[in-house]
């Protein structure tokens, strides 16, 4: 049985431009990055992860948690694990440990792939054979008045997606308007989707909800902080309009008391930052034992995507019925970022609403060395 030998771990950063940011209610984001580990077993096989968080957290953690991994088994990933977070408990059961550890789950899988040679979607379950449908992610915030909502959408090819999610969140008058624009430039027919980035209190995210609501928006994600477990239960009671969350969530803890509460209609388990595959699954089938449906966030690197794509192909479609109302969604960012674009030369692409499920074994990543190299910071 191969056994892990090493993991490593190199930082990756792409400083935007000045006016070039990705802006939400919270503020503008210039800096695109990826914790890019590399877990390499004794026979060679190198299997690709990444981490969501800050990257020197991220870093510290993972060079803390390699020597642990190194000299078990490829396939003991769970046991290992185990016996960490059981160490390790004043860590906690969220927050960046648990990505690193999830970073390094993701990177197990790959090489678990690369070596018997199969998907690693095959690994997680199988693959579903839905077509898996994608929404875009744009209509930021930004500090350029020429590249506003309605020039972001309007540069968008629509026909690549089912649907679009914008950033509000910043007052109710500020929603509505950029809710019109989006209106206005993608028509009533396509999805469209508002992302708040917890910058509400009950109170004010139900004023906007129903002053959106005739927009007919799919569904209102992260209107409250993650933690605000109460308020979104209440939320969700008083809501004309869906509620979504879960990409600022870690760990099936989190999520089992979001679910628990019925305080969501859709959960978004995040792969790179929620513990990698093993923690998300379990998070899939709590909630498809409480009959809630699932979307797919994405917004980080190409492995990101590639990993987040095969465990969306590897999820049975719930309620099972040959009329699904609506397709599970799997998140594309479109915004400049070549940590996406540029760091495999295989890179995905949605098309006619759709995305592909990578081919090859792994996650089916072909890293380019020189985009490793042009972005890689720290040591």
């Amino acid at each position: 049985m191969p056994k892990i030998a090493k993991i490593e771990i190199t930082s990756l950063e792409y400083i935007l431009d000045a006016g070039k940011g990705y802006g939400n209610a919270r503020g503008v984001n210039n800096r695109r990055n990826c914790s890019l580990i590399k877990l390499t077993t004794d026979d060679g096989v190198v299997g690709l992860g990444d981490a969501a968080g800050p990257l020197g957290v991220i870093r510290e953690y993972v060079k803390l948690l390699a020597p642990i991994f190194a000299g078990r088994g490829l396939y003991d990933f769970d046991i290992a694990a185990s016996e960490i977070r059981n160490r390790m408990y004043h860590f906690g059961s969220q927050g960046h440990f648990i990505a690193a550890l999830g970073g390094i789950n993701i990177a197990a899988f790959d090489a678990m792939g690369k070596t018997l040679g199969i998907p690693v979607h095959d690994l997680l379950g199988g693959r579903n054979p839905r077509k898996l449908a994608c929404y875009a992610t744009t209509g930021y915030f930004t500090d350029n008045p020429k590249a506003g909502i309605a020039a972001q959408l309007a540069a968008l090819p629509k026909e690549m997606f089912a649907g679009v999610k914008i950033k509000i969140g910043a007052s109710v008058a500020s929603d509505v308007q950029r809710v019109r624009e989006a209106r206005e430039v993608i028509g009533d027919d396509m999805l469209l989707m508002v992302d708040y980035n917890g910058n509400y209190t009950v109170d004010i995210a139900l004023e906007s909800m129903r002053a959106i609501a005739p927009f007919n928006i799919h569904w209102c994600e992260e209107p409250l902080p993650p933690h605000d477990v109460a308020g979104y239960a209440e939320l969700r009671a008083r809501s004309p309009i869906r509620l979504s969350a879960g990409e600022a969530h870690c760990g099936v803890p989190e999520f089992k008391q979001m679910i628990e509460a019925r305080a969501l209609d859709i959960v978004q388990p995040p792969l790179t930052g929620g513990g990698g595959f093993g923690e998300m699954k379990t998070v899939v089938q709590l909630a498809a034992m409480n009959n809630l449906r699932v979307s797919m966030p994405c917004w980080g690197s190409a492995i990101a995507l590639n990993a987040a794509i095969h465990f969306a192909a590897s999820i049975p479609t719930w309620p099972h019925t040959d009329h699904s109302p609506y397709p599970m969604l799997v998140e594309y960012d479109v915004g400049d970022n070549p940590l996406r674009d540029q760091l495999v030369d295989n890179p995905i692409k949605p098309a006619n609403g759709e995305i592909p499920i990578p081919a090859g074994p792994g996650l089916g990543l072909q890293l380019n060395a020189g985009t490793v190299s042009r972005y890689t910071i720290g040591h």
